[in-house]
């Protein structure tokens, strides 16, 4: 598959592509460089974004086509500017156009099969839905109230034990979440964020190759090129049969609040836990706490 394993393989390319996805999605600015003319694709175009950014059309065509060109961070200011970046977009832009500033560069990754000692206290310690991923969203420890919220992981194979994998490709996991495609958006978003610091690392080209080849789904938001950190939200989870106590009135799904706690080790292991909502009130955290504790299952 020489077309997917272009787009993770090169820190230019994915630059290139990223830079084309938020200029086409760009809103055309009255009084651009081609203002007046009939637009035959969406967005800016490179002349457009190239005079408001205050470049050569020349030199911006070039990065944009994953020439070896080196950017300052003035230029990237100014192109995020542009294209009205938020902060993830922003530092995703960074992570590419100049790892070496964004403290990236040459970042090793070994193969990681268990948790730092300090994730693996943490996760000792948690009473709520818990597991620890690598920085490739391999899970590497879990705990039980984990298994009884998403899938027994241990009943899994540990070269499928992939959070991303398994969020296109686990049924179990996949019934689990009361708006899949919802979660699958995010999965993807997050991964890709993370993922900028290891463009060109094998373990993750194989990963995205696999993904690419075997669903069509992926396949469509990954060419999207959204990205967010992984950091908080709420996900909505189908918990019926997992517990008396778990079933809400008419069956809704129970809301909970993920949130992430990120290593300051070379690991960057990332420790995602969830909660009841602090907008729920009583009655998810009773949910909840009867789900963890395996009430009637």
């Amino acid at each position: 598959m020489p077309e997917a394993r272009a787009i993770v393989s090169d820190r230019r390319s994915e630059l290139a592509d990223f830079l084309r996805g938020r200029r086409q999605r760009a809103a055309p600015i009255a009084g651009g460089a081609s203002a007046g003319k009939r637009r035959r694709t969406p967005g800016l175009r490179r002349e457009e974004l190239a005079q408001l950014a205050g470049l050569s059309v020349d030199w911006y065509t070039r990065l944009e086509q994953g020439r070896d060109v080196n950017p300052s961070r003035e230029t990237l200011e100014a192109i995020a500017r542009v294209l009205k970046l938020d902060d993830d977009e922003r530092g995703h832009l960074f992570y590419l156009a100049r790892p070496e500033h964004a403290g990236v560069a040459g970042r090793p990754l070994a193969r990681q099969e268990r948790p730092e000692p300090a994730m693996a206290r943490a996760l000792e310690a948690m009473r709520v839905p818990a597991l620890v991923i690598s920085p490739r969203y391999d899970v590497l420890a879990w705990n039980r109230a984990a298994c009884r919220l998403l899938v027994d992981f241990g009943d899994v194979p540990p070269r499928r034990r992939n959070l991303l994998w398994m969020t296109f490709q686990h049924a179990g996991l996949r019934a689990r979440y009361a708006d899949i495609g919802v979660v699958e958006k995010e999965a993807v978003a997050g991964f890709r964020f993370d993922a900028s610091s290891y463009v060109g690392a094998p373990e993750f080209d194989a990963l995205i190759a696999d993904l690419l080849e075997t669903s069509e789904v992926f396949r469509t938001i990954w060419a999207r090129h959204e990205v967010r950190a992984k950091v908080s939200g709420i996900k909505a989870f189908r918990v019926e049969g997992r517990g008396a106590g778990s079933r809400g009135a008419d069956g809704e799904p129970l809301l909970l609040e993920w949130h992430t706690l990120a290593s300051t080790t070379a690991s960057r292991q990332l420790l995602v836990y969830y909660t009841a909502r602090a907008a729920g009130g009583p009655e998810d955290e009773r949910r909840l706490a009867a789900l963890c504790e395996g009430d009637g299952g």
